[in-house]
């Protein structure tokens, strides 16, 4: 059976900032209602807000950037003698506000006695704060190491496997960064994002019908959320791969319009036989984008079930000189020069269309053991090398930044920070 290769789009995608760019409102109801810090009856002023709802405050306030009020609850838990939650809280401030390292250094000069043992759930809080910062500056060993002490003592915390979830996915480490979207998904049932990123990840390697269902999972859990155009669009790219084009129609019908998806809604019609609906749409994308490659290939297409393949020849040669390391696009320029009688042409354009796809094969073969061996940088960089020779730059750069986080992991101990 052949490898599923990752699909085009893979590279523009593969980024988990916005996994985490809500962090603390999970973080927040955690120390709201799941922490439980125990401060009750320590003989604080029963009529003041307890430390719970100062560090609960504390933390909301960092999420609407409010940095005035972060600061108060900060002050107010230092005058009750808690400097070690005070300096927890100032130092997610700090991370928030693109500070990392500073954060980590505040958290190291923190007192002995003010994170002590017996405050477990103070110390898991500071593993997440120091592991989040650790992320951010790509420290990936102290992270990890950090985010795993917060598991080994709450199992079920949703911003640790958040965070490895983003962290795993951006070293290429799918199928712990699968583990780690699953466990979000379920302990966060309202959060779309974790089945988005799932849905993203079994798309680019061609796992469709799962993708569908994680994507209709996201738009169930948020029908307006702030990717939700780029969410219909991914899954009408899944159903057009299963052809369930009126599917496909169907979802892209929720779009008001971009060429991504009117590229999608011309498929679906030539699919169907309504080649004159699918030229229009073609014919617009290319009065103002006459180098796409998606409908210089699709205008081809149409030309060559229209029977004419000497009119499908221009699009296609035009496809292939701006877009020369695509394979569809030589194959389909082949059929032309068959079509037109032009025998020579047809072999040589037959023969480069099938050195690219070797070529790729090869490229999903390296992705299917970038997913077998999480750990290995250099089968990374041989991605990034052979993404340079199938002229995708993007591509080659994210298994190069890939590459570098599994390097990382490999640091010794006395290295990591």
């Amino acid at each position: 059976m052949t490898t599923p290769e990752p699909s085009h789009t893979l590279v523009s995608r593969r980024r988990s900032g916005w996994l985490v760019g809500g962090l603390l409102l999970m973080a927040g109801a955690a120390v709201a209602v799941g922490v439980g810090w125990g401060w009750e009856g320590r003989g604080l002023d029963a009529a003041a807000p307890t430390p719970m709802a100062l560090a609960t405050a504390a933390w909301e306030a960092v999420d609407r950037e409010d940095g005035a009020a972060a600061r108060q609850a900060i002050r107010s838990l230092r005058e009750r003698g808690l400097v070690g939650l005070a300096g927890v809280v100032q130092a997610r401030l700090l991370v928030a506000r693109g500070f990392s390292r500073p954060a980590l250094d505040l958290l190291a000069a923190l007192p002995a006695d003010a994170t002590a043992a017996d405050d477990a759930d103070l110390l898991r809080l500071v593993h997440l704060v120091r592991g989040e910062a650790a992320y951010r500056l790509r420290l990936y060993p102290l992270a990890e190491q950090e985010l795993n002490a917060v598991l080994a003592a709450t199992p079920d915390s949703v911003d640790a496997h958040r965070l490895l979830a983003a962290m795993t996915y951006d070293a290429g480490a799918i199928p712990a960064a699968i583990e780690h979207l699953e466990a979000t998904a379920r302990l966060a049932p309202t959060d779309p994002r974790p089945k988005r990123l799932l849905g993203l990840i079994h798309n680019d390697y061609e796992r469709y019908p799962e993708a569908v269902e994680h994507y209709e999972e996201s738009l169930r859990r948020s029908p307006e959320q702030a990717d939700r155009n780029d969410v219909l669009v991914e899954m009408a790219g899944s159903l057009v791969k299963l052809h369930r084009h009126r599917e496909a129609l169907a979802t892209l019908d929720k779009l008001a319009g971009g060429d991504a998806a009117d590229l999608l809604r011309a498929e679906c019609l030539l699919a169907i036989g309504d080649r004159g609906a699918a030229r229009g749409i073609v014919n617009r994308i290319l009065e103002t984008s006459p180098d796409d490659l998606g409908a210089l290939r699709l205008e081809g297409s149409i030309d060559l079930e229209d029977g004419n393949p000497q009119g499908a020849v221009r699009p296609l040669e035009r496809g292939v000189a701006k877009h020369p390391k695509d394979y569809l696009v030589r194959l389909k320029l082949a059929q032309a020069y068959a079509g037109a009688g032009r025998e020579a042409d047809a072999d040589a354009a037959r023969a480069e269309a099938e050195r690219i796809r070797a070529l790729r094969r090869t490229f999903a073969d390296l992705h299917q053991e970038a997913w077998a061996r999480p750990g290995d940088a250099d089968v990374r960089r041989r991605l990034a090398a052979m993404a340079a020779d199938l002229d995708r730059p993007d591509l080659e750069q994210v298994w190069l930044e890939a590459a570098a986080a599994v390097e990382a992991g490999r640091k010794p101990a006395a290295n990591r920070q």
